[in-house]
């Protein structure tokens, strides 16, 4: 049975939203720049292609799902898999979106920061020590051109 008077209270982390918001933030932007192909796009690229033309396979880099995953994002973006990831540096096609292909690894890494502020508190670190944690992370590496 309710009774009343029904108090509902909230506690708002100001350094957590404040964390995240960065987080997002630089994680987030410039994801369309460059519009070549850059570093690891080069191995995990070559996966989503073969995916998006419906050949499945496990390699020796683990389970299947992250590669999977990546391909959903690229499905989800119109990315038809036909570009030929051969080296770093190479043009992205007008039709590619590169945006779509990098938004959910960008998406983990900006889930990194908040996740390491809290894992801090969780282990009994004081909030300065969980705030450098997350500063840490946060100022790691960012998509944000040089």
């Amino acid at each position: 049975m309710l009774q009343l008077p029904l108090v509902v209270t909230v506690q708002v982390d100001l350094v957590l939203v404040l964390i995240s918001s960065l987080a997002f933030l630089t994680r987030l932007s410039c994801l369309s720049y460059p519009n070549a192909v850059v570093f690891d796009e080069v191995y995990y690229g070559q996966f989503v292609s073969l995916y998006m033309k419906r050949i499945f396979f496990i390699d020796d880099s683990g389970p299947p799902l992250g590669h999977i995953i990546l391909a959903l994002g690229a499905y989800l973006g119109g990315f038809d898999g036909n570009f030929v990831w051969n080296r770093i540096g190479a043009e992205y096609p007008m039709g590619v979106n590169v945006w779509s292909l990098r938004l959910l690894p960008a998406l983990c890494g900006a889930l990194c920061v908040p996740l390491g502020y809290l894992l801090a508190l969780e282990l009994k670190f004081s909030h300065v020590s969980a705030l450098g944690a997350a500063v840490l992370l946060l100022l790691g590496e960012t998509n944000t051109p040089a």
